[in-house]
């Protein structure tokens, strides 16, 4: 069996650590507040919303979720995001991705207020983000590469291939992993649709980062011995025994094969709440300052 990289303990760690400067804020009058905003969700988005409005609320952190209908108009959830923006009790907000279909993406991200982008969706803070210069490192990548860190696994020198390019995971993460950090300097493949054979790829590296969005999609045949795999996929099924959340990797299959692998739930998600607090938290301590 391989090492189970688990992201609640870590996570509970650093959620400890942020107590005390919540506490600071609330003497100053000022409670850090999350808003959640998604548009036509699904059960795994809302149950994975859910849980982190739980988790917030257990360290001072209030939240706001909104969870808008499918066939909500682009102008309608612009008014929504503005409101947001406008809010002075708002400091951060968090928009569900992927969008419907109709709805202009990136003009919506576009229009997150820049010191309000707590996961690092607005153009402007990608763009930093590729030079170094973000307010907010992106929360899940942000959260894998401090999950690695307190396992001691380096990243300096090592192949790391990452399965998805999207705007939340994949191609942010490729941003840091590239960095001159202590947790940088990896060579860094990404991967998607259109590359072809897959396991091709993910065969040939020390680290594999799965954020495909399929379920179960990585098997054996995607994996070596000497491997850590991260799995960052969050996919409902449907099972005899109900709903339940499954990742991108047939952890079954793939967990008794490689060197360290993170579970699905567990892994990579709580460690992605920590890091959104940690970010709503600094938030708050800029605007008070």
């Amino acid at each position: 069996m391989s090492m189970i990289l688990d992201g609640k303990k870590v996570a509970a760690e650093k959620r400890g650590l942020l107590k005390s400067r919540i506490e600071e804020l609330g003497a100053k009058g000022v409670t850090p507040q999350l808003a959640f905003l998604s548009v036509g969700a699904d059960e795994a988005s809302l149950s994975y919303q859910r849980s982190q409005e739980r988790t917030c609320k257990k360290v001072g952190i209030a939240t706001s979720p909104i969870n808008l209908p499918a066939d909500v108009s682009e102008d309608e959830l612009l008014d929504t995001l503005f409101d947001l923006n406008e809010d002075n009790n708002v400091h951060g907000i968090l928009i569900t991705l992927p969008l419907p279909k109709g709805i202009d993406e990136e003009r919506i991200l576009g229009a997150i207020n820049p010191a309000k982008d707590v996961d690092c969706l607005n153009p402007i803070n990608r763009g930093r983000l590729a030079f170094g210069k973000a307010e907010f490192l992106p929360a899940t990548p942000a959260g894998i590469v401090s999950l690695l860190e307190a396992y001691e696994i380096s990243l300096t020198g090592k192949h790391v291939v990452i399965l998805g390019r999207g705007k939340a995971v994949g191609w942010p993460l490729a941003q840091i992993l590239l960095r001159k950090e202590k947790m940088g300097n990896a060579t860094v493949t990404v991967c998607h649709s259109r590359s072809g054979d897959l396991a091709k790829y993910t065969r040939n590296a020390d680290i594999v980062v799965a954020a495909i969005g399929k379920a179960r999609f990585v098997g054996p045949e995607f994996v070596h011995a000497d491997q850590v795999v991260v799995d960052a996929g969050i996919n409902g099924e449907d099972t005899p025994e109900g709903w339940k959340m499954v990742g991108d990797v047939d952890f079954g299959r793939v967990s008794d094969i490689v060197n360290a692998i993170t579970p699905v739930p567990g892994g990579v998600g709580p460690m992605t709440v920590a890091m959104l607090l940690a970010n709503v938290t600094a938030a708050a301590e800029r605007r008070l300052l």
